[in-house]
């Protein structure tokens, strides 16, 4: 990683070939987005601006021909979050100015470009009846949960905001690598939200998940940057407690596969947001 980061900032062209790699590669989006990051925040709006436009162009053309505008919209996303954390040097507002970014081009793909959400929909309905095929009850409780347009616009909206946020983290983490080894780490284990806005958010994801409507998919925005402050938290216990790599891992796979888990991070996170238990984890 630290070689690509050293390639991206040898110069504007090394920098565009790589953000223009994942404008093709939809595979590559995220590093391409990092590499925008990266180049916004050490060399600032100008050079940052001038390699996200020359990216963009080949992804919305890419979204013209196949109607699929989603790497442009993450490398929009990304670059807007990256100009807001080199302005700021604040890591909180950088992570929750990609929320309503994220809100805005979902709100866009579900009034522009319907046919897209209705082909992904199509496909999905292909599927289910192929499986239907060989097991009705199979096929039968998939149909109970498929999603309607508009919930399927709040799920890429959310999709992009975890993505943008993570693909912005990297840019930060390479940006420390190459000129203060350390900092990222002790920069993300600091991170945390205000209070009351923890407390707003946490209210907006519960609500959500409690919820059947087709606001539920969009409620799951506001989880994003709790949740990364939720593994902020994480990080901090267990450097704290010496606790080491296998910790951190087994954490992270308990939360991907333990949906009370994400619950719980979230949780955590509004108690810490109030009453700081975490940072007082080793004093006790």
């Amino acid at each position: 990683m630290r070689g690509l980061a050293e390639f991206i900032m040898r110069g504007r062209w090394q920098a565009l070939a790589v953000a223009v790699l994942g404008s093709v590669l939809v595979f590559a989006a995220p590093i391409s987005a990092a590499a925008i990051a990266l180049v916004t925040m050490v060399q600032g709006l100008r050079d940052g601006g001038w390699v996200a436009l020359w990216s963009l162009l080949p992804a919305l053309l890419v979204g013209w021909v196949s109607g699929d505008y989603g790497t442009g919209f993450l490398l929009g996303t990304v670059f807007v979050g990256a100009v807001v954390l080199a302005q700021t040097l604040s890591l909180s507002l950088a992570l929750l100015a990609i929320v309503p970014v994220s809100a805005v081009g979902g709100l866009a793909l579900l009034t522009l470009n319907t046919a897209f959400l209705e082909a992904m929909l199509s496909m999905l309905d292909t599927w289910i009846a192929a499986l239907q095929a060989e097991s009705p009850k199979s096929g039968e409780s998939l149909n109970a949960f498929r999603p309607t347009t508009t919930q399927v616009a709040g799920l890429m909206a959310t999709g992009n905001a975890l993505i943008a946020s993570l693909s912005l983290l990297l840019g930060r983490y390479w940006q420390a690598v190459l000129f203060k080894p350390g900092a990222f780490g002790e920069e993300f284990r600091a991170f945390r939200l205000p209070s009351v806005l923890t407390a707003i958010l946490v209210l907006v994801a519960m609500l959500g998940a409690l919820n059947d409507s087709e606001a539920a998919a969009w409620s799951a925005l506001a989880g994003i940057p709790v949740t990364l402050a939720g593994f902020a938290l994480f990080h901090h216990i267990a450097k704290r407690q010496q606790l080491g790599g296998t910790f951190l891992a087994v954490g992270y796979v308990l939360w991907i596969i333990v949906d009370g888990l994400k619950v719980g991070v979230l949780l955590a996170v509004l108690l810490d947001a109030f009453l700081d238990l975490g940072r007082r984890a080793k004093a006790k």
